[in-house]
């Protein structure tokens, strides 16, 4: 059955459980029509119901359905009988709008699910908090002000974030659900991504890097893991911001330390450099398919990347790496914050054929003029080509003045009164011809007489045709 057809079952079978049983047969005899297929499912959901409710009310079940309707601890609100241990299981309707479809994943700021909006009839995510900061107030209020800010970003490159919501004593988000996979299991199942794509799928993490930053957001944990890829192999940036949420402070490390940036190892204040620190270390991956980093154990990693010690160069991964990507993946893992790109649109416009204008229209801002006049024109000469250009244009002039002498109408014409003693002679014809009164303005000038000029093309092409 298609998705429209169940839609419309469902919203039936929902409208008949709000009537009495003695009053479905005329509703569905109105609803349905002569559709006798949809009265059908619908009659068949209503019989699993009633069945159902025949079978709890049987003495077997008398015990069972008391425990049920006991007031249970908040803590076994989640107990589920999940074979992963989720707090819901697939079904679970979450404050009579969201219904659970099952776990996405886990980590250390909470759960995802996918599920789906009642209300508005479309997919959503739902990622619950860790149960340690639901009881939080300073991380609560956090929360809240980072979601805040996050429903304000949108950009096609960044996961959109549509509410935040409580569900007996837990918080929420619910965000767009993308249909793809994750950057990390991208990179787990083919190695690296080809040069080209991955050229392609930086510039739109900047894009959306660039977008979140604007808002004034911090992503904190960018790696793999949250960059999604979707089904059209488009980027997809989640959880920014989140990470923060951990801490009292925003100074306080927080977030993978894989991909921390060396002050938020050091638990120093964090900026949008900070980012794009752990913007090289995903490049990186994403170029050569190998961690910038690589140890056995948390202990190990965290010696090594608070040490000074320089990633392997990506081109002994990838021998025809362009030069130029890697020059902008150690920019961005400076271990100084003011020698790395001050923002994403630098690292976008620095990669292979980069463009700081074309960087910032796909980060949906308006460029400055400074970022025009910097931006490289198309069809642009190099100055040699341009002043030999100009020189010959000023010598083709020069010698089209030159030669009107020859060619030109005026020159070849012999004039044997100025055009100042023409204008006495034509005033003297005035007075003859009896205007006495003095002209209130004047004018004179030369203009040609066409019909002339074609009798004389026509009948006499000798060369003193005008001087005689």
């Amino acid at each position: 059955m298609k998705p429209d057809r169940w839609r419309k079952v469902d919203e039936l079978f929902e409208a008949a459980l709000d009537r009495e049983p003695s009053h479905r047969a005329a509703f569905l005899d109105h609803a349905c029509g002569s559709d006798r297929e949809l009265r059908r499912e619908v009659e068949k959901m209503l019989d699993i119901d009633s069945q159902a409710q025949d079978f709890i009310k049987t003495d077997v079940f008398d015990v069972a359905a008391k425990l049920i309707t006991q007031p249970t601890p908040k803590k076994s609100i989640f107990t589920s009988d999940s074979i992963d241990d989720a707090r819901f299981v697939p079904g679970d309707i979450l404050s009579e709008r969201y219904r659970i479809i099952g776990l996405l994943g886990r980590g250390g700021m909470g759960e995802v699910y996918r599920a789906d909006d009642l209300k508005l009839k479309q997919p959503v995510a739902l990622k619950f908090l860790p149960a340690s900061l639901n009881t939080d107030g300073a991380a609560l209020a956090r929360f809240y002000k980072e979601v805040s800010v996050a429903r304000q970003i949108s950009h096609r490159h960044v996961c959109r974030v549509y509410d935040v919501a409580e569900y007996s004593g837990e918080h929420f988000i619910s965000m767009e659900f993308v249909r793809g996979e994750e950057l990390s299991s991208l990179l787990k199942r083919i190695g690296r991504v080809p040069q080209d794509k991955a050229v392609d799928v930086a510039r739109q993490l900047c894009a959306g890097l660039a977008a979140v930053h604007e808002r004034g957001v911090l992503h904190r944990d960018l790696k793999p893991a949250n960059i999604m890829l979707d089904e059209h192999g488009e980027v997809r940036i989640t959880d920014f911001g989140i990470a923060a949420l951990a801490v009292e402070d925003p100074r306080e490390m927080s977030g993978t330390p894989a991909y921390m940036s060396p002050e938020q190892l050091d638990s120093q204040e964090l900026t949008a450099r900070s980012d794009i620190y752990s913007l090289g270390l995903v490049l990186y991956e994403l170029f050569t398919g190998k961690k910038a980093f690589a140890a056995t154990s948390l202990p190990e990693l965290l010696r090594l990347r608070r040490s000074d010690t320089t990633p392997t160069s990506p081109a002994e991964h990838v021998r025809d790496l362009n030069p130029l990507i890697e020059r902008v993946i150690f920019r961005c893992l400076e271990r100084d914050p003011s020698k790395r790109p001050a923002s994403a649109l630098q690292v976008a416009a620095a990669l292979p054929g980069g463009d700081p204008l074309a960087a910032a229209l796909a980060a949906g801002e308006t460029p400055s003029p400074e970022m025009v006049a910097a931006a490289p024109k198309q069809g642009a000469l190099r100055p040699a080509v341009a002043v030999s250009l100009l020189a010959s244009v000023i010598i083709l002039f020069g010698t089209i003045c030159f030669l009107s002498r020859y060619v030109a109408l005026y020159r070849i014409v012999p004039l044997n009164k100025s055009p100042e003693v023409l204008r006495d002679r034509s005033a003297e014809l005035v007075r003859k011809f009896g205007v006495t009164t003095p002209a209130g303005d004047s004018a004179y000038g030369m203009g040609l007489d066409r019909d002339y000029l074609d009798y004389i093309h026509d009948n006499d092409q000798s060369p003193t045709r005008f001087c005689c």
